[in-house]
C-alpha cells in the first residue's frame, strides 16, 4: 500500500475512498453528498482527486491479493488503523469521520460493513460516537 504525507489530502482522501467502496459500490449520491458537505474545502479534495485516490485504492487493494470485488471492499481492522494512523490533525480527523457519515447515509441503503468501518475508525481516532448516525446505523440491515 502506498504511504501519503501525514495530514495530506489523499491520506485523508484513502480513508474517505475505502469507505466510499466498503458496501461494493460508488454512487454519484454519495459524491453529490460529499461535494454538498464542503468535502474540497475541508478536505482540499476535489472529487476527481478523490477519484483518482478510489482507483489507487483499488489497486493496492487488488495487489494485496484479493481475488474478488467484495474481498477487496473489505478493510481489514489492522489496514484500518494503518491508514487512520495518517490522519493525526484532530480537526482533519472530525472532517474526515463526518464526511464518512454523510457518505454512508447518502444512498438510504446502510450495510453492516459500513457500521463497522465508522465504528473501528472512530475507535482508531479515540473519537466519541454522534448520537444520530449511532442510532442510524444500529437498526441497518446487511447488505
Amino acid at each position: 500500500m502506498r504511504h501519503y504525507q501525514c495530514n495530506s489530502p489523499e491520506a485523508a482522501g484513502r480513508i474517505l475512498a475505502a469507505c466510499l467502496l466498503i458496501d461494493g459500490h460508488l454512487s454519484l449520491t454519495e459524491l453529490d453528498t460529499l461535494d454538498r458537505c464542503g468535502m474540497e474545502r475541508r478536505l482540499r479534495l476535489d472529487r476527481h482527486r478523490l477519484l483518482s485516490i478510489v482507483q489507487t485504492l483499488y489497486e493496492d487493494l487488488t495487489r494485496s491479493g484479493y481475488l474478488n470485488w467484495n474481498d477487496v471492499c473489505q478493510v481489514d481492522p489492522a489496514t484500518l488503523a494503518w491508514l487512520a494512523a495518517d490522519v493525526q490533525d484532530r480537526r482533519l480527523r472530525r472532517d474526515i469521520m463526518e464526511l464518512c457519515s454523510e457518505a454512508v447515509m447518502a444512498d438510504q441503503r446502510h450495510c453492516y460493513r459500513e457500521a463497522e468501518f465508522l465504528r473501528l475508525l472512530r475507535d482508531a481516532w479515540q473519537l466519541a460516537a454522534r448520537p444520530v448516525r449511532q442510532v442510524a446505523l444500529a437498526g441497518t440491515s446487511a447488505a
